[in-house]
């Protein structure tokens, strides 16, 4: 059984990603959202260190949101959970990616 708050969606979207990796250093970097949900966001290209818990800042477009680091993966893989109510994706679009998932 999945344990997810929130349904999940594919999407290939780029942005940037901000903040401060493991050695104390900031950094900004582009990046590709890869997966997402109301509660987080899977980003692949950060090709910095990272450390679980460290807050980083995405933003795409005008649009930005703040988040924590909850899992790093391979091949510059993290696993972004939304941190308040911030999100860089407007909640509207957020529902419409979850109605198009749903009926494929």
């Amino acid at each position: 059984m999945d344990r997810r708050r929130a349904a999940r969606v594919n999407v290939q979207l780029p942005v940037s990603v901000w903040g401060v990796d493991a050695f104390g250093q900031a950094f900004t970097s582009p990046a590709m959202v890869t997966n997402l949900s109301a509660n987080g966001v899977v980003v692949q290209g950060v090709r910095r260190r990272m450390r679980i818990g460290e807050s980083i800042d995405v933003r795409m477009g005008n649009n930005k949101g703040q988040f924590r680091v909850i899992w790093v993966g391979d091949m510059s893989e993290l696993g972004l959970e939304r941190i308040g109510g911030n999100s860089f994706l407007p909640a509207s679009n957020l529902v419409q990616f979850a109605q198009s998932a749903a009926t494929c």
